[in-house]
């Protein structure tokens, strides 16, 4: 009798914990967000500080970490530990996407005579190359919040494929709204205003 009882009170236990796991693995994920890096298409064209040269330049593939070679949208937390939001992500990549922003604001800029991207096989005065150090939602002690995007370029001869310049640039925008759709509107708007920085660091370099 009591091996009776035993066993249905052992059955019961089973069939509620299988009960509660199959609940929870019922249980609906909040749909995936996914946000874009809008290239500035229908912005006013950038600041530009020398008139539109005769030269050629081609920009080479933007580099960077594995990390940024991802969709996952990247945050930094107070204590500098770097996670990635659960539910959001990229359309693109964060390299292919500054890419992108790269070749619409200097096409846009009419700095140069032309503008080619890295699959071009025409002849280019000059080649910007380009490292992507920090693209993401940085959380500062203070409480507040911010996009970063942090870049190193440089300028190529191509005739002496000598350095001619190189630059660092960096923007960070305040985040309205600490989560993914408030970081990614900032972050957007820091990646245009490194490329507006872009054209205007060029322009004098190349004047």
């Amino acid at each position: 009798m009591m091996k009776n009882r035993w066993r249905q009170a052992l059955a019961f236990a089973l069939f509620v914990s299988l009960a509660m796991s199959t609940g929870c693995a019922l249980q609906k994920l909040p749909p995936m967000e996914v946000y874009a890096i809008d290239p500035g298409w229908n912005h006013r064209d950038p600041a530009q500080r020398a008139k539109k040269s005769e030269l050629v330049i081609q920009i080479a593939p933007v580099r960077g970490s594995d990390a940024f070679s991802t969709s996952d949208i990247l945050y930094t937390d107070k204590r500098h530990r770097q996670q990635s939001y659960a539910f959001s992500r990229w359309r693109d990549t964060p390299i292919r996407s500054m890419q992108t922003v790269l070749e619409v604001t200097l096409e846009k800029s009419g700095l140069f005579r032309a503008v080619l991207p890295p699959t071009s096989v025409s002849r280019a005065d000059l080649l910007l190359e380009s490292t992507l150090f920090e693209f993401g939602h940085l959380f500062v002690e203070d409480g507040s919040s911010k996009g970063v995007v942090r870049m190193r370029f440089y300028l190529v001869d191509n005739t002496s494929k000598r350095v001619v310049a190189s630059k660092e640039l960096v923007t960070m925008r305040e985040v309205v709204t600490s989560d993914a759709s408030g970081a990614t509107a900032s972050i957007n708007q820091a990646a245009l205003s490194v490329a507006g920085d872009l054209v205007v660091w060029l322009g004098a370099v190349t004047k």
